[in-house]
């Protein structure tokens, strides 16, 4: 591979991957264009999750009995695959945070609060830095941002996704 960028990898028999057969993967550049601004890297994934597993809800999504080809709402959305994920930084650093959305269906919005995100790239794709509060990205989609931490250590500041759906929307948090 001669780009260099935030991936991921995935299954693609019988809906093995939203039961979990999929991994992100970051191909490091040897000269990095924002290399000296961050002390640090952290990767992540996004996801959405099903209590059913695949093979069911392929059969009753391609099905007579479901007329509109309604797809199946996730049951949850997570991080890390988990809903209880921490990522321990320290004060007053730079860090370059990787993300991946491996879900199957839903995007996500992801903020994390009380700071904002310099996107330094989008799928693959190094970019000019822009800044931002929130970043929506949708199954599949990659990103890439730098974030300074705060120097107030008296509380943690929880990274939020807010899952997109047409039904509902859930919210899971974690902590920095």
């Amino acid at each position: 591979m001669e780009q260099s960028g935030t991936y991921w990898y995935h299954s693609h028999a019988r809906g093995q991957y939203p039961d979990g057969l999929r991994q992100m993967l970051v191909v490091n550049e040897p000269e990095p264009p924002y290399a000296g601004q961050y002390d640090s890297e952290i990767a992540f994934t996004l996801s959405d999750w099903y209590h059913d597993q695949m093979p069911g809800l392929i059969s009753s999504f391609i099905s007579v009995t479901n007329p509109t080809g309604a797809e199946p709402v996730p049951n949850a959305a997570l991080m890390n695959d988990t809903q209880n994920m921490t990522i321990a930084v320290e004060p007053d650093k730079t860090y370059l945070f990787h993300v991946a959305n491996v879900g199957a269906f839903a995007g996500q919005y992801f903020w994390i609060e009380g700071h904002s995100m310099k996107v330094v790239e989008v799928d693959g794709v190094f970019t000019e830095a822009a800044e931002t509060d929130m970043i929506y990205i949708t199954a599949a989609q990659r990103y890439s941002f730098l974030l300074t931490t705060k120097s107030d250590t008296s509380s943690n500041f929880a990274m939020m996704g807010a899952m997109d759906t047409v039904s509902r929307s859930s919210l899971l948090g974690s902590s920095i």
